[in-house]
């Protein structure tokens, strides 16, 4: 995203925000608190690289330190995948026994392919709905890998059908997740949605169909001025799926009921959107923290793998 800066200070001088209409914003309660800091760990597990070169059966493990529940859970892999598309999109596919669930997690940004990736910005048709455009870097991310991951999660499904289908990911494995999730919905499965850090991924047409798909809940978190949420712009016609779940906790500090905020619009301008919609660029501390440092097994330098 970072690579980003020239284009998008440029852009952002001719920036307006026309916010939508807010609705009642609320707090969460103590079960959901738990609920979200669980599933970011899985987010985090993505960027650990021993889970996503992993062989199937192998237990999920953080040597960052930064998922200790689901190292305690019995989590198993059942694929991984990673280095092997142009966008080099990587993650996993695990079986969680101990919460019952089936956990699809990508990676966030870490190679130069991923950034390219970031960077495309332009739209493409996911033939989900009439007027539905997805942004193209993102979109493409989710169907290099597509067939081979639902070779495996379709049987998987099968095996365990009272498990719950879980996607997560954390700032580009967000965004990923997000076009999987609507996807998957699309093609007949329920799956529940976990994204951190996500910036934008569609138009206002997407962002509405993937809100209201009413095949598993939409849990997309921001925190303070995270400014990765920001992007794209929505003067380039980019709109976030709802509701938002706004951490108002600052820097890595615990994180309380009441400082996270769930707002019904999804670029409400109360959020990380803020009146102007304008992201400060320079200030990227409050992304890498969602209940935790979620890119914490994020490794040194910047290979083109």
């Amino acid at each position: 995203m970072y690579l980003l800066k020239s284009l998008l200070v440029a852009a952002s001088a001719i920036a307006t925000c026309e916010a939508l209409p807010s609705l009642q914003a609320r707090d969460i309660t103590t079960q959901q608190l738990d609920d979200y800091s669980f599933w970011v760990q899985y987010a985090a597990a993505a960027y650990c690289e021993p889970n996503y070169v992993s062989k199937a059966g192998h237990k999920l493990t953080c040597w960052a330190g930064n998922c200790p529940q689901v190292e305690a859970s019995d989590a198993t892999i059942l694929y991984d995948f990673s280095n092997t598309t142009s966008t080099d999109t990587s993650g996993f596919l695990a079986v969680d026994t101990t919460n019952q669930a089936i956990v699809l997690s990508f990676r966030g940004s870490y190679s130069i392919r991923n950034w390219l990736a970031d960077a495309t910005f332009f739209y493409t048709d996911p033939k989900l709905c009439t007027g539905c455009e997805a942004e193209l870097g993102f979109w493409s991310s989710w169907t290099n890998v597509r067939d081979n991951i639902t070779t495996i999660l379709t049987p998987t499904l099968t095996k365990y059908p009272d498990y719950e289908l879980v996607i997560v990911g954390h700032s580009l494995g967000a965004a990923i997740a997000t076009l999987a999730a609507a996807d998957l919905r699309h093609s007949g499965h329920k799956a529940t949605l976990y994204a951190y850090a996500s910036p934008r991924v569609a138009n206002p047409t997407l962002a509405k169909y993937i809100t209201n798909q009413n095949q598993g809940g939409n849990y997309r978190f921001t925190h303070t001025d995270d400014p990765v949420p920001n992007l794209p712009l929505q003067v380039m016609g980019y709109a976030h799926v709802s509701p938002e779940y706004h951490i108002t906790a600052k820097g890595n500090s615990s994180v309380s009921t009441s400082e996270v905020v769930v707002y019904q619009n999804g670029d409400d301008p109360r959020g990380n959107t803020g009146l102007l919609g304008i992201p400060d660029l320079l200030d990227v501390d409050a992304h890498h923290w969602y209940f935790e440092r979620a890119d914490g097994c994020l490794g040194p330098g910047l290979p083109f793998k």
